[in-house]
């Protein structure tokens, strides 16, 4: 079935042959819609991102593909493997305990900064995110996961640290994928955008101790939603393509 152009996830774009759709480069557009796709789980870990389908499509180059799958490479999200080529990558029950602590760790720090030095503007930028996401999920609209991550993305970026940003960035788009092999399949949508309503409220307050705790308990919410103990059935064509 054909997709409708409003839907996230691959679709052909109206770029014209030199590259560029409207305002944005192709390469940021495939990108985008990788992400997007991921994050709307219409991409699923074990997939493979066909290269010269990608370039075809799009009508660029495959070395300009390339480039975005080395992005996305980059992110831990995409593999390449030889013979196959780039492959949506899976992460285990362990690895994915292990992102889950480690981005606690990482989402405390900017946290404590953000909350000792931030200026009105930063926290405005949080709560419009936040309206944005609640006004998503009350009217059941498609990209709530997608506005969901972009809190997370923001809080790491207004911490003025790009090494600790560009982590958490990368660690934000590997929880997707976690979420996407883990999560049970009874599991109803949850909202938690109080919570981060919540976290920004005591940051605004500059309680540390207190927006540290709410996240903790926020990423604690989140993972509880998953079953690491799932056996996640793979495709025998795809296994036998990527094993």
């Amino acid at each position: 079935m054909k997709k409708k152009p409003s839907e996230p996830g691959i679709r052909k774009s109206s770029a014209s042959r030199g590259g560029t759709r409207g305002p944005v480069p192709v390469e940021e557009e495939i990108y985008q819609l990788i992400t997007q796709g991921m994050i709307a789980k219409r991409i699923l870990p074990g997939a493979r991102l066909k290269e010269a389908s990608l370039a075809s499509e799009f009508g660029v180059s495959r070395m300009r593909v390339r480039r975005v799958l080395g992005r996305l490479a980059e992110l831990n999200v995409l593999e390449f493997r030889l013979n196959i080529g780039a492959v949506v990558c899976r992460p285990s029950p362990d690895e994915s305990r292990s992102v889950f602590r480690t981005r606690k760790l990482l989402e405390s720090e900017a946290i404590e900064v953000v909350t000792r030095y931030g200026d009105p503007s930063v926290f405005a930028e949080l709560r419009e995110s936040i309206r944005e996401e609640k006004i998503a999920f009350d009217t059941r609209a498609k990209g709530v996961a997608a506005l969901s991550s972009r809190f997370h993305l923001l809080l790491g970026e207004a911490s003025k640290n790009r090494v600790l940003a560009g982590i958490l960035h990368q660690l934000v788009h590997r929880c997707v994928l976690i979420q996407s092999l883990y999560e049970r399949s009874n599991e109803e949508s949850v909202c938690l955008v109080h919570e981060h309503a919540e976290i920004v409220e005591f940051m605004e307050q500059r309680k540390v101790a207190a927006a540290i705790r709410a996240m903790a308990e926020h990423l604690d919410h989140i993972e509880a939603t998953l079953d690491y103990s799932v056996r996640i059935e793979v495709d025998r064509r795809l296994e036998a393509a990527i094993g």
